[in-house]
C-alpha cells in the first residue's frame, strides 16, 4: 500500500501521490543494466482504486513482470505481452500463472488472443525525439522516427480499445524527458495527445518519487483514460 499518498480528490481519485520507487524481488545479474521497472506501489494503487478481486487487468508492455507480480498478489487476473524472449521468460519463471505473460509483438495486438478486461496500466517504452532504435523491438531494430513511434502507440491503444469492458480503465504511466544536451523531449504530454484520439483521456496524476526516478526529473505523469 501506498505510504504517502496526498491531494485533492476529482471524481473520487487524488491527482497527486508521493510514493517509493522500490521493488520487493531483485532481478538476476544479466539484466541489471536494463533495470526499468516502475514501481510497485505504484501498480497497488490503481489496481486498488480501479479494479476489484477477480477482475482481468492487462499490461501491454510487460517488462519484468511488476504488473503481473502485483495482480497476482492482489488476487486480480493478469496478462501482459513482452517482445524480449529473455524478459519474458524471466517472468514466466516467477509468476504462480506463467501461461498469463505471452511472448509477443504489442503492435499486433489484434492477432493476439485476449480477453476483455477491466483495466489496463503500463509504462510503456520510452523513445526521445532524436533517438534512432525501435521501442516496440526491445530497441533491437531502427525505427522509423518519434513521429512513428507516436502513431504506433496510438494504434497499439486503438486495438486495445476493442478489448476494453464497457466501463473499463486505462492508466499509462510516463516522463517527459530531459536530454544531456538540454533538448527536452515532451513525451508524456505527446503520448496523452496521441492516446486520446483513440480512447477517452480522464486526466493526469502526478506521481512524485521520493527516492531516484531519472528522465532529468523527480515526478512522472499517470494518464488516465477510458474507453470509446
Amino acid at each position: 500500500m501506498p505510504h504517502h499518498i496526498y491531494g485533492k480528490k476529482v471524481t473520487g481519485v487524488k491527482t497527486f501521490l508521493s510514493l517509493r520507487n522500490e521493488h520487493r524481488r531483485p532481478l538476476p545479474d544479466e539484466f541489471h543494466q536494463d533495470d526499468v521497472r516502475y514501481a510497485e506501489e505504484l501498480v497497488e494503487h490503481f489496481l486498488l482504486e480501479f479494479t476489484g478481486e477477480g477482475d482481468l487487468v492487462f499490461d501491454p508492455f510487460l517488462g519484468f513482470g511488476t504488473t503481473l507480480l502485483v495482480a497476482e498478489r492482489l488476487k486480480r487476473v493478469g496478462f501482459g505481452v513482452e517482445f524480449d524472449e529473455k524478459r519474458w521468460r524471466y517472468v514466466r519463471s516467477i509468476l504462480q500463472h506463467p501461461e498469463r505473460a505471452l511472448h509477443g509483438d504489442s503492435t499486433r495486438l489484434v492477432d493476439i488472443d485476449l480477453p476483455e478486461f477491466d483495466f489496463s496500466i503500463t509504462s510503456p517504452p520510452y523513445m526521445g525525439k532524436h533517438h534512432k532504435e525501435n521501442p516496440f523491438t526491445a530497441y533491437s531494430t531502427i525505427g522509423n522516427g518519434y513521429g512513428q513511434y507516436l502513431e504506433t502507440l496510438k494504434d497499439i491503444y486503438r486495438q486495445l480499445n476493442a478489448r476494453l469492458k464497457p466501463a473499463a480503465k486505462v492508466v499509462v504511466e510516463v516522463s517527459n524527458l530531459k536530454h544531456e544536451d538540454g533538448s527536452l523531449t515532451t513525451l508524456a504530454w505527446d503520448i496523452a495527445g496521441k492516446i486520446s484520439e483513440v480512447l477517452r483521456f480522464e486526466g493526469e496524476i502526478i506521481v512524485t518519487w521520493e527516492n531516484a526516478y531519472g528522465y532529468g526529473y523527480d515526478h512522472s505523469y499517470c494518464l488516465v483514460f477510458s474507453k470509446i
